[in-house]
């Protein structure tokens, strides 16, 4: 798959490894402060510590015949440790509304993509987040949602795609076999590759994130009142809302029986802020808000951070550049703070807490923190 990228005609893999290049993650463990360590990351795909794998069974094979007529493809990279001792939890990643597919051109915004037009890779975004999740002893699922943007699914679509991708793995772990059987690929090269993941998977321990819109669909699926729709197996142990604009009132989105997070975003919006202010004295879990003060939308993801536009690229609303974090400052805070989040979340690490409830653990990025519980 080719993208264009500052002119330069590359794969969206090579993408990924030459921006980890460029950039520092902070990796210090989850109840350190983020600017005790740091090392240069590497996207799973050359190193014996991470796998990346790929599946794809085609544009057209997920449909929500209860209240959705259109079509998405069930695509996803998923970054794994290559030694796995036991069943790892699963986090899945998801990026919210975007163009379909790749081009300025609106003539080519349709799905499936037109000939010789390639979907936005937005799920390859989070390529640097994975990695570093992976690392941490986590299976690291991000479906591909092009097709679902395109039809304008909402809430409930979007959840239904992450819970169609959770059970074809629940059958791939359980028996080797199923649709996922012999559809896996070496994201770098593209071969066909054997996944070592049978039974490796702990669905009883699943964490989400969703970016956007996405953020209304992943605590839709978190909610309580739509637990029914999970798959067999599957339960989800923490959730989080990443510079969403904020649920839409049309859906169940309060999160009671799990621990969840809010991302919000000051220079796009503090709409999802609200997921955080509904729970208040109604969850039975600890919930917990960070506000980037003049944080960006699109540069928590790579793709989308240097995008074609009308829809990538800077969509700051803040006028003055003066103390808007770097997009660099921005993908390396979402990795310090989901670390401590999952950690905490689906291993139990209390550990970790400082990082979700302290101040000042970002370096170079203005941040308010909050929890639903008194500290």
């Amino acid at each position: 798959m080719l993208r264009s990228l500052r002119g330069k005609r590359v794969r969206p893999g090579a993408v990924a490894v030459a921006l980890a290049a460029a950039i520092t993650v902070l990796t210090a463990g989850p109840g350190s402060h983020a600017d005790d360590a740091a090392v240069t990351a590497t996207v799973a795909t050359t190193d014996d510590t991470v796998a990346a794998v790929e599946y794809d069974l085609g544009d057209e094979v997920f449909t929500d015949p209860q209240d959705w007529h259109g079509v998405s493809e069930v695509r996803a990279v998923v970054h794994y440790p290559r030694t796995i001792d036991g069943k790892l939890p699963v986090i899945v990643l998801l990026h919210g509304q975007q163009l379909p597919c790749y081009s300025p051109r609106e003539e080519d915004w349709q799905w499936p993509c037109p000939p010789g037009v390639e979907p936005y890779p937005s799920h390859r975004g989070y390529d640097y987040l994975a990695d570093a999740l992976a690392r941490d002893g986590f299976v690291v699922v991000a479906p591909s949602a092009s097709g679902l943007n395109h039809h304008m699914g909402v809430a409930p679509q979007r959840a239904r795609l992450v819970n169609r991708h959770l059970e074809l793995l629940r059958q791939f772990t359980t028996t080797g076999d199923g649709p996922l059987a012999g559809h896996f690929t070496d994201v770098r090269t593209g071969e066909p590759v054997d996944a070592d993941l049978r039974d490796r998977l702990d669905l009883n321990r699943v964490g989400t994130m969703g970016h956007s819109v996405a953020g209304e669909g992943v605590m839709y699926q978190a909610a309580e009142g739509n637990r029914g729709e999970l798959p067999d197996g599957v339960r989800i142990r923490g959730a989080v809302s990443l510079a969403s604009p904020g649920p839409s009132g049309f859906f169940d989105t309060l999160v009671k029986g799990a621990p969840f997070a809010v991302i919000s975003t000051g220079c796009w919006s503090l709409g999802n802020e609200s997921y955080f202010e509904k729970a208040r004295g109604r969850s039975h879990t600890e919930g917990f808000l960070l506000r980037l003060v003049k944080g960006n939308h699109n540069f928590f993801n790579t793709e989308w951070t240097d995008g074609p536009e009308p829809s990538g690229g800077d969509d700051t609303t803040c006028p003055d550049t003066a103390g808007r974090p770097t997009p660099e400052q921005q993908q390396n805070l979402a990795v310090s703070y989901l670390r401590a989040f999952y950690a905490y979340a689906l291993k139990g690490d209390r550990s970790a807490l400082p990082v979700l409830t302290g101040h000042g653990q970002f370096p170079g990025v203005d941040t308010v923190t909050k929890s639903t519980k008194r500290r």
